[in-house]
């Protein structure tokens, strides 16, 4: 499993182009719906649905630049498939923690 940069050390900062500001409300709540889905997942023992939803923000959050969002998913989506259900808990932790105090800047 990949190294996860620790939240509590740094805002994440994200820089986001102009003409995506509309779509990114919808998209960052997309993502929280998706969390709550994937706790869902987790605790129907459906690593299956969690690995797919994983996979879908990995594949989305670098589009928007999102890459920390996309790297946390990366590890959810590995732990899923191995049924690493501990490992799943700690990366939503840090799956929500991300949506809560990303700072997004415009350019």
């Amino acid at each position: 499993m990949q190294p996860i940069e620790p939240l509590d050390s740094q805002t994440p900062v994200v820089e986001i182009e102009t003409e995506l500001a509309d779509l990114l409300t919808q998209y960052l709540s997309n993502r929280w719906a998706d969390l709550v889905a994937a706790r869902e997942l987790l605790h129907d023992g459906d690593f299956t649905g969690l690995a797919h939803i994983a996979h879908r923000i990995r594949g989305t959050a670098a589009s928007y630049g999102f890459r920390q969002l996309g790297d946390i998913a990366g590890a959810i989506e590995t732990a899923a498939e191995t049924g690493d259900s501990e490992s799943i808990e700690h990366r939503l932790a840090d799956y929500d923690a991300f949506l809560r105090s990303v700072r997004i800047e415009y350019v």
